[in-house]
C-alpha cells in the first residue's frame, strides 16, 4: 500500500472500536435515563412541597376548625402523604400526638432517622387491603389529593379503607384539587391562549383517557352521609389572585411531564371548544413554553379546592 494512499477497508473502523462505541452509547443512554428519572423525581418534591404551602395559604389551617384536637394524645394517619409536609407542620403544633404516614411509594420521604420520634412513615396503597394494625386504630385520618387516582367514578374502595382506620367517634377530612373546574385566567390585557389550551388539553385527557370524574367528589358528603357518618363541613374554596403564580407554578411542573407521553407524529383531537386540531410532542412543548411565559406576564391556572370534614359514628 501507498503512502498516504487509505483504501476503503482501511477507513473502517476496526470490529473492537465497533464494540467500544456500542457500549459507551449504551452507558451514555443509561446514565442520561437515569439522570432524567432523579430530575423528574426532584421536580415532584419540589412541587408538593408547593402544593402544601397553597394548600395551607388557601385553606388557612391544617385541620379544619370543626375537627376537636384538645390536649389529649391522638393518633392521627395522614393517607397519601408524600413527602410527609403535612405532619411535619401539624406535629410542629401539636407535638403531644403520634403520626403515622401512608403512601404507595417511599420515593419521597424524608430519610426516618431526620423525623421527629412521634412521626413513623409507611409504604401502603390506599386502595388495597388494610394490615390489621390499621383498622380502628386512629382517632383523626387526612387525605389529601389524590383525585387522580381514582378510576370510573369509583371512590368505595378507598373510602371504605379510611372508614376501617378511623375509631368510633373519630374525624375523616378529605381535601382535594377539584380538577373538574381548572381554569385559565389573566389580568384584563394580558395573553393566555396558550395557558387556556393547556388547561382545555389536561381536562379532556383526564376526562377521556384517564377516566376521571368529578362526581364522587362533588358527592362525597351525601356518599359520607350513607356510610353512617356525620358530615360537619363540605367546603369549596375558590383560588387566590395573590397566589397565581404558586399556581401556575405547580401546574406547569405537571404540564413539563405531559409532552414525554405523547407521539412524536401529530395525532388529530376531537372537535372541542379550546383544544387544537391535533396535538404532538413538540406541538405540546411549544404551548407549555408559551404558557410560561404567560405566566411571567400575569396569566395563571387553577381550580377549585374542596375540603370535606366527617365524624365516624360511634
Amino acid at each position: 500500500m501507498l503512502r498516504g494512499h487509505v483504501t476503503e477497508t482501511d477507513s473502517d473502523p476496526p470490529h473492537g472500536f465497533e464494540i467500544l462505541m456500542a457500549v459507551v452509547s449504551s452507558l451514555l443512554l443509561g446514565l442520561c435515563t437515569h439522570l432524567e428519572s432523579h430530575l423528574r423525581a426532584n421536580i415532584v418534591d419540589h412541587r408538593l412541597h408547593l402544593q402544601h404551602w397553597i394548600f395551607t395559604h388557601q385553606l388557612g389551617y391544617l385541620l379544619h376548625p370543626k375537627i376537636s384536637v384538645g390536649e389529649k394524645p391522638l393518633k392521627i394517619a395522614d393517607v397519601a402523604c408524600g413527602n410527609a409536609a403535612w405532619l411535619l407542620d401539624l406535629a410542629r403544633q401539636h407535638p403531644q400526638h403520634e403520626y403515622v404516614g401512608l403512601d404507595i411509594t417511599p420515593a419521597h420521604f424524608p430519610a426516618a432517622g431526620n423525623l421527629p420520634p412521634n412521626i413513623r412513615l409507611h409504604v401502603q396503597d390506599a386502595f388495597a387491603e388494610l394490615p390489621s394494625e390499621y383498622v380502628g386504630a386512629f382517632d383523626i385520618v387526612s387525605i389529601r389529593t389524590i383525585y387522580s387516582a381514582v378510576i370510573d367514578n369509583n371512590v368505595e374502595p378507598l373510602l371504605s379503607n379510611l372508614l376501617k382506620m378511623l375509631k368510633p367517634g373519630g374525624y375523616l377530612q378529605w381535601a382535594e384539587n377539584d380538577a373538574s373546574t381548572l381554569t385559565a385566567r389573566a389580568p384584563e390585557g394580558t395573553g393566555m391562549n396558550a395557558m387556556t389550551s393547556v388547561a382545555s388539553i389536561q381536562n379532556f385527557f383526564s376526562r377521556h383517557q384517564g377516566k376521571m370524574d368529578p362526581g364522587w367528589l362533588h358527592n362525597l358528603g351525601s356518599t359520607l352521609e350513607q356510610h353512617g357518618c356525620e358530615v360537619l363541613a363540605d367546603d369549596v374554596i375558590v383560588p387566590l389572585p395573590e397566589l397565581s403564580r404558586a399556581w401556575s407554578d405547580n401546574l406547569l411542573m405537571v404540564w413539563m411531564g405531559l409532552p414525554g407521553r405523547l407521539p412524536e407524529q401529530a395525532i388529530p383531537l376531537p372537535q372541542v371548544p379550546g383544544l387544537p386540531a391535533s396535538l404532538s410532542r413538540q406541538s405540546l412543548g411549544d404551548l407549555i413554553m408559551q404558557s410560561t411565559a404567560e405566566a411571567s406576564q400575569g396569566a395563571w391556572a387553577a381550580m377549585d379546592q374542596r375540603v370535606v370534614v366527617a365524624r365516624k359514628a360511634g
